[in-house]
């Protein structure tokens, strides 16, 4: 019940979000705070968003809230690297291959994605690592902006992004990027994205909420 999108450009940097989430204990709309909800209760404002303290590092998450919980160090944090390294930490102790016994019983569970990015001042560079775990699993790559719009996708709602009449739609706004592409023409692009996957997908929302870094203003903003 998630789309998270990525945008990544040598000149900006957009993440997107929809807001539905179907709880499995009591969560509110704000991340991991706890206010009463029934368990499978649909949630139609939910935060899955989470910056630095500086704003200089976006991620968007999909899978279960509560193992993402390194997020809580993330906001504490003002510095990229340490948040990316929070990130890698936890996915690495996630899968628990000290504990065979327990995992040789496992009969299901849930794949947890993030995207993450961040605009590298030194380098003049954008950057979104892109990254996976399960209690088996874990992949990271990380992924340098250039000339070209790369799109990354992540969450439940991944499988319908190329569906009807989707390929052409990203194929000609890859194409129409080449030449000139401004934040507010991505974001109407994203929207109508968000639509058509909900159409397909009930279980998606279809009123994404955006954070917006450009090279010059690299701190992430709400849109």
């Amino acid at each position: 019940m998630t789309l998270i999108l990525n945008i990544l450009h040598k000149d900006m940097s957009i993440l997107a979000a929809d807001r539905k989430a179907r709880a499995e204990w009591p969560v509110s709309s704000m991340s991991f705070t706890t206010v009463p909800a029934s368990s499978g209760q649909v949630i139609n404002d939910f935060n899955k968003f989470t910056m630095n303290s500086s704003r200089t590092l976006a991620l968007g998450i999909a899978g279960c809230t509560q193992d993402h919980c390194y997020t809580q160090a993330i906001e504490q944090s003002d510095n990229i690297d340490e948040g990316l390294r929070t990130i890698r930490k936890h996915i690495e102790n996630f899968v628990p291959i000290y504990d065979r016994a327990n995992l040789s019983t496992l009969t299901s569970f849930m794949t947890n994605e993030g995207i993450a990015s961040f605009f590298d001042q030194n380098m003049g560079i954008y950057f979104t690592s892109k990254y996976l775990f399960s209690p088996i699993e874990i992949q990271t790559r990380l992924h340098r902006a250039t000339d070209e719009v790369k799109i990354f996708r992540a969450g439940s709602g991944s499988k319908y992004f190329e569906g009807k009449d989707g390929l052409a739609s990203i194929d000609s706004f890859i194409f129409s990027a080449k030449n000139s592409r401004s934040p507010e023409e991505c974001i109407t692009w994203l929207q109508d994205v968000y639509k058509r996957v909900s159409d397909c997908d009930p279980d998606s929302g279809a009123e994404p909420v955006f954070l917006v870094s450009t090279r010059s203003n690299p701190e992430f903003r709400w849109i």
